[in-house]
């Protein structure tokens, strides 16, 4: 999955374009993620994300015109993790009943998403 820099490929969905460009800052930051592509059309997303190489990373907004909860069992055989970014506390439990790797809180702290993107990565090495 990773390309041959050995960087992890990731994308971002989520209808709000704020949003999108924290993470796109966000994801520039970590030198070992390079962002695909982002979307603020799930439609476009899903069908963009199912014909090209799987990804390592989702960045997954939940409340928009389609559920992220829904997209994220749409392209979970597409990526190896997803992570929730919403506004929306209420929905942790239903993301991870679809196979989350992390849920974050909008506003999201730089620091935070660092720590979920480091404890996807060594959780993986472990298990190998």
């Amino acid at each position: 999955m990773r390309n041959s820099e050995n960087k992890y490929r990731c994308a971002i969905i989520d209808d709000d374009t704020i949003s999108v460009g924290i993470l796109t800052k966000y994801i520039s930051m970590i030198p070992k993620l390079t962002l695909v592509k982002s979307y603020t059309n799930p439609l476009l997303a899903i069908d963009e994300i199912q014909k090209q190489q799987k990804l390592d990373f989702l960045f997954l907004d939940i409340n928009m015109e389609i559920s992220g909860l829904d997209i994220a069992s749409f392209l979970s055989e597409e990526v190896e993790y997803i992570i929730f970014v919403t506004g929306h506390p209420e929905h942790a439990l239903a993301a991870f009943e679809v196979y989350a790797d992390n849920f974050l809180v909008k506003p999201v702290d730089f620091q935070k998403l660092l720590f979920s993107v480091n404890r996807a990565v060594v959780t993986s090495l472990s298990y190998q």
